[in-house]
């Protein structure tokens, strides 16, 4: 709540041009198929696909609730930060770790104190498909620990646990299709170990058994799959972003919760790494440290390791972006640091047991104080860490005010009355930049380039770079006819991000005194809508 400031702000950042169109697009078309999800921005096949889950949450919401979209989007991602994600965490630690009422309020607290998850993703990108994905994770990879037979208890059938993996990997695959190989890297540990003892336990039988010939089976097929699934679900290549630390420093900011080069957080890094040597103690939780240690090769990887083959065949499932990799940091790093608080709180009774024998009041309350002190530490680690110094550094990202990155107060007024002036059925000529194109979301009004990166086209190309000599050009005219673009909004060239793309627009900024438009809106001085009458 205190990143967003307020209901109705608004993500100012690049890929909520995208989301925010995405679910107006599912409430216009009653489609919210991953299949065919990025078809309103002109893709088809193959390039169509994009996973809806999280869209289609939102549209739900704003179909029950009659929120506005931007109200809407703040009050999921509100859910799956604060209620998702924390409960995800307790579920792991309970399922795997303990049921200790301390051990799940740990958990909690926890989850929130680390700005690599929520925190980072919504601010950057934002991902928020991604972030509820991640939400998620901490489930899967328990089930997954039950069905190999590393749970807290073996009381459930590993056949439950196994039917139980399926709509959840379903379920986090159609919020971010990364969530496959994220598992996969995640689990390793626990195949290995599954696989290994069960080579161990064939080996003590006929290796002609039934038992044997599974075993052989799956040790064939299961690499077989994996391999498939890290080299097929992924993208295209997209080596946009480089190494940014050397390789030290990049272990170092994973020792200390620190990715990114945000501020460390001390209280969880130590409480973690307190879990680790709890967990080396007992060996069925040793996988959680190695898990742990994929998550941080897969980041000190990408952080580190320059642009070529094997970074993009290692972290390429997450666009080579290292702020991806950043927040899948904390689903091990929370357990483990409540099993930390855990473990140093039943080390400290045992203590205070001997130092208090036979003297009652003190063996009474001594632990009562260290119970409240226990509690009081993830407390202090989730509302008095780096967390909050980054929410009041980057809060200014949902900012709704003049000086917002993407929309203005100005704007948005002017975009939610675009319906009285702009028939149905009619696009608008915009400049996806300067946050024209989100007409669409909140105006509800068709626009010829929905997002960023929309499909090229030779039409909306021709339109976006000659509008304004519309009266002399009759190929503009005529590319107007074949989209069916009678408007055009102009909110002058305040835009998201200086890159060369943005100034691939120079036909629908700025249009000023060009002949052939009409004014037929405005809201204040640079948000102005125009009728296009230089074609008739």
């Amino acid at each position: 709540m205190r990143l967003y400031g307020a209901p109705d702000h608004i993500a100012q950042v690049f890929d909520n041009v995208f989301h925010l169109n995405a679910i107006r697009y599912i409430l216009e078309s009653g489609n919210a198929s991953s299949l065919t999800l990025a078809s309103f921005q002109g893709n088809s096949g193959l390039e169509a696909i994009y996973p809806a889950a999280w869209h289609a949450f939102a549209a739900t919401v704003v179909q029950i609730s009659s929120a506005d979209l931007h109200v809407a989007e703040n009050a999921l991602n509100l859910v799956i930060g604060a209620l998702v994600w924390p409960v995800s965490s307790v579920f792991f630690v309970q399922l795997v770790i303990s049921r200790h009422p301390l051990a799940s309020l740990s958990a909690a607290l926890l989850s929130v104190s680390q700005i690599a998850f929520p925190f980072l993703m919504n601010v950057w990108g934002p991902l928020f498909p991604y972030a509820l994905a991640v939400s998620l994770l901490p489930v899967a990879l328990a089930i997954t620990a039950a069905l190999v037979g590393l749970s807290r208890t073996e009381s459930t059938s590993r056949i439950r646990w196994a039917l139980a993996l399926i709509p959840v990997v379903g379920g986090i695959g159609t919020a971010h299709m990364s969530s496959f190989n994220t598992l996969i890297a995640l689990a390793s540990p626990l195949l290995i170990l599954a696989w290994w003892n069960y080579l161990r336990s064939v080996r003590t039988s006929s290796w002609r058994s039934k038992r044997a010939l599974v075993f052989i089976a799956v040790s064939v097929t299961a690499p077989l799959l994996v391999i498939a699934s890290w080299t097929k679900i992924r993208p295209a290549l997209y080596d946009n972003w480089g190494p940014t630390v050397r390789s030290g420093a990049a272990l170092g900011e994973v020792l200390t919760n620190s990715t990114m080069q945000e501020a460390a957080a001390w209280i969880v890094s130590l409480l973690a790494l307190a879990g680790m040597v709890a967990g080396f103690r007992e060996k069925r939780h040793r996988w959680l440290t190695a898990s742990y240690a994929v998550a941080a090769a897969l980041y000190v990887v990408d952080a580190a390791w320059s642009k070529g083959f094997w970074r993009d065949f290692i972290t390429g499932t997450w666009y080579q972006d290292t702020y991806r990799l950043a927040a899948l940091l904390p689903i091990l790093v929370t357990p483990l640091a409540a099993y930390g608080t855990l473990a140093l709180w039943r080390q400290s009774l045992v203590a205070l047991a001997h130092r208090t024998s036979g003297r009652r009041h003190l063996a009474i309350a001594l632990p009562a104080l260290l119970s409240v002190v226990a509690a009081a530490v993830p407390v202090l680690a989730a509302f008095h860490g780096p967390v909050g110094a980054y929410i009041a550094r980057t809060k200014a990202v949902y900012s709704l005010d003049e000086n917002s990155a993407i929309l203005s107060k100005q704007e948005l007024a002017l975009t939610e009355r675009l319906g009285q002036h702009v028939p149905k059925g009619v696009k608008i000529a915009d400049n996806p930049w300067n946050g024209s194109s989100w007409a669409y979301a909140f105006g509800g009004s068709e626009v010829l380039t929905p997002h960023l990166f929309a499909t090229p086209d030779p039409d909306r190309t021709l339109i976006s770079q000659r509008l304004k000599d519309a009266a002399s050009d009759p190929a503009v005219c005529k590319a107007l006819r074949n989209q069916n673009v009678q408007y055009v909004l102009d909110f002058g060239s305040h835009y998201l991000l200086n890159l060369p793309p943005s100034a691939d627009y120079p036909g629908v900024t700025d249009i000023g005194e060009h002949a052939g438009f009409q004014e037929v809106d405005s809201e204040g001085p640079a948000a102005k809508l125009y009728k296009i009458t230089a074609c008739g």
